[in-house]
């Protein structure tokens, strides 16, 4: 099986890290909408 080449692999992992980051980021702001409601 031939490997990836380098540009494909780096193309598909750094969508895969902003998908990632994506995710996070909602979650941190879904936290901090929860945290202020609580805290108020």
């Amino acid at each position: 099986m031939p490997t990836m080449s380098d540009s494909r692999r780096r193309k598909i992992q750094s969508r895969q890290r902003k998908a990632k980051n994506e995710s996070a980021r909602l979650a941190k702001i879904a936290k901090k909408e929860r945290n202020a409601k609580s805290a108020s």
